[in-house]
């Protein structure tokens, strides 16, 4: 029992690791032993402790139940991204940090793929615009955060570590072999509606909304650009579809070679995960639903291409003319 525990833990941490790094290293450090320690532990020589699966799992977000598995009938092992801390921001940065990791992980395996049905602007497309970027961040604190006093935009610092995390994490997301985006149809239109109801309340400045909106075209030509190209960039295969289905939530999936997580966006800008393999096959499944119900658009579907996005450019067009 143990020594299978032992080698299904270290199964799962080399699985989980970033892409190249030093597993003995890393170990020593999340450990605080010596390296012959831990090459013992690796080789199978000493069993980790208790005490050292539980920080490793920690750690790397592996479920212990999963790898001795013990996991009872009916339950799954859910991670929630950013917990009820005293410091939210520090809980997101070291999200960004996990999600990177697990992302910059897939960029060497050719069979890595990342599938998403999204009802906001995707995180990978967004985050390389400043305004853009602030103003997701920024709609996540007033909601859940106590700003009892209404802070406007502007006075919403970003700090240039969790800038480069953005951009990071949205650089690590394109590296998959094959990645598939399925668009609500509502996506951009919602978008809008949200920098009307904060312009409406004074709390976005009129500059501040026309460099968001002047970002967000700019958003579009480079989506319509990717569509048309059906990849991000050699080897990196794109496609993306608009759903004719409305659908509640956000749903990915992550695969590589023995390694597969889903994740569901909750509170904003927060997700829940998951690498339970009950959990990920159905999170599948209900991704190939929404894909049979939508429009391939990227190298193909061109009149539907150019019909979703001038309808997109339409609607910044038209906030771009209503008063202020």
């Amino acid at each position: 029992m143990k020594e299978n525990f032992n080698a299904a833990l270290i199964r799962a941490i080399r699985e989980t690791a970033p892409s190249g790094e030093n597993l003995a290293n890393a170990l020593m450090d999340i450990l605080c032993i010596g390296k012959e320690a831990v090459y013992r532990r690796l080789r199978g020589e000493v069993t980790f402790t208790f005490e050292e699966a539980g920080i490793i799992a920690h750690h790397y977000s592996l479920s212990l139940d999963r790898i001795t598995g013990t996991v009872s009938g009916g339950t799954n092992q859910f991670s929630l991204g950013i917990p009820l801390a005293d410091n939210p921001m520090a809980a997101y940065t070291t999200l960004l940090k996990r999600y990177r990791d697990f992302f910059e992980n897939v960029q060497n395996d050719p069979s890595a793929e990342v599938s998403s049905a999204t009802n906001i602007i995707p995180f990978t497309f967004y985050c390389g615009y400043e305004y853009l970027s602030r103003f997701r961040l920024y709609r996540w604190m007033y909601q859940h955060q106590p700003l009892r006093t209404h802070v406007p935009l502007s006075q919403i610092t970003v700090h240039q570590q969790l800038t480069d995390l953005h951009l990071q994490l949205g650089r690590s997301v394109r590296q998959a072999a094959h990645t598939t985006f399925i668009l609500d149809g509502k996506l951009f239109e919602s978008f809008i509606n949200e920098i009307r109801y904060f312009s409406d309340l004074h709390l976005i400045s009129n500059d501040e909304r026309e460099k968001m909106l002047c970002e967000l075209l700019l958003l579009l030509d480079e989506l319509e650009t990717l569509a048309a190209a059906g990849e991000f960039s050699p080897g990196k295969r794109l496609d993306i579809y608009l759903s004719h289905l409305d659908f509640e939530a956000t749903y990915s999936l992550l695969v590589k070679t023995g390694f597969e997580m889903a994740f569901f966006r909750v509170y904003s800008i927060n997700s829940l995960d998951s690498q339970d393999p009950s959990i990920c096959t159905v999170q599948r499944e209900w991704l190939q639903f929404l894909k049979r119900h939508s429009t391939l658009i990227s190298q193909s579907g061109e009149i539907q291409r150019r019909q979703y996005f001038l309808r997109q450019r339409e609607l910044a067009a038209r906030l771009q003319m209503e008063p202020a």
